[in-house]
């Protein structure tokens, strides 16, 4: 499995086909998600698909700065909780420290990080080596990305901030004067690095209309002091993975940790920190699946083991006996 990114990532991307005269749930399905996940706030995509999407709608509609005409649609709100975070920061600097310090509730995909010195600034982008890895084409990407991020810097510092210069890891798609003129600075394709350089004094600039009292709870919520993503979240975000992955019987330890672009036992060890186990979460979704199914639908047994991840329907009847004290037939009769 690739990794995770929040759905809202491809905000503005059916409106972009449709104006170039394409069908978007077809390019969606076509690289294996659903057109149904990218309306809704809490769905996460794998990180690979959204990669794929991007590639396939640039070649199809020979749009070769596909990604970045689709950044122009996005900015904080595309982060969820976590761009309230920057938004009802005390200052730019905060606002992307918070930012990166919970972009994994995003996409545990990707990080970014600002390196200052002196009177100059520097931004990076980059996609974890783990995840990396297994992509072909980072073109598309990686100018959405950065794109966003000029759309982001916006919304924080002012409506004309521009950086005052642009690096590409890859070879820019169109011509240099399209990328020139929206990031309205010099570009360097080719380089080290996806990031632009800009004045380090605004950072000290306060973020407009930010709100403290809206800023601590947001943080409390993504640290988990109120069930959020923080003390809890790492397992909730694993149920996520394993629920989806059930049916493709590749929710292993190993898969899933490679979701998270971690190595299997970092998983368990922080797993354990939260109380809790692999194993655990695995069964417990299965257990939750199974009553759903088992109380409101008519599936049959085989078919609900096979959606369940079992490789044999007598182990799906072992599983029930230990959960409900009752085979699956009788745990249905009973719940009508």
């Amino acid at each position: 499995m690739s990794s995770l990114i929040r759905s809202s990532s491809l905000t503005g991307f059916s409106a972009l086909v449709a104006s170039l005269g394409g069908q978007p749930e077809q390019l969606l399905r076509q690289a294996g998600i659903p057109p149904e996940a990218v309306g809704d706030p809490d769905e996460y995509i794998p990180y690979r698909s959204l990669v794929a999407v991007l590639d396939l709608a640039a070649r199809r509609y020979d749009c070769p700065d596909f990604g970045l005409r689709l950044s122009t649609h996005q900015g904080l709100d595309i982060l969820g909780p976590v761009g309230v975070i920057g938004r009802h920061a005390a200052s730019v600097r905060d606002a992307l420290d918070g930012i990166a310090r919970f972009l994994y509730q995003y996409s545990p995909a990707i990080e970014i990080a600002i390196e200052p010195g002196g009177s100059m600034a520097e931004y990076h982008f980059r996609i974890r080596p783990r995840v990396r890895r297994s992509l072909i084409d980072l073109a598309q990407i990686g100018e959405l990305s950065m794109g966003t991020t000029l759309q982001i810097f916006r919304m924080l510092i002012a409506p004309d901030f521009s950086p005052l210069s642009v690096s590409f890891l890859h070879r820019p798609l169109a011509p240099t004067a399209t990328y020139e003129e929206y990031f309205g600075c010099p570009l360097a394709g080719e380089q080290d690095r996806w990031g632009f350089r800009f004045s380090a004094d605004v950072l000290d600039r306060p973020v407009e209309g930010s709100d403290p009292a809206v800023r601590r709870l947001a943080n409390e919520y993504l640290s988990g002091a109120v069930g959020g993503l923080g003390s809890n979240g790492l397992p909730a975000e694993v149920r996520i993975v394993v629920k989806r992955a059930l049916p493709t019987r590749r929710f292993g330890l190993e898969d899933v940790a490679e979701s998270f672009a971690q190595h299997p036992r970092t998983l368990q060890r922080q797993l354990a920190a939260h109380g809790t186990t692999f194993q655990e979460i695995v069964d417990d979704v299965r257990r939750e699946l199974a009553d759903r199914y088992l109380r409101t639908t008519k599936m049959p047994l085989a078919q609900l083991a096979d959606v369940l991840g079992y490789s044999e329907q007598s182990s799906f009847s072992r599983s029930c006996r230990r959960w409900f004290g009752s085979s699956p037939q009788a745990h249905r009769t009973a719940a009508a």
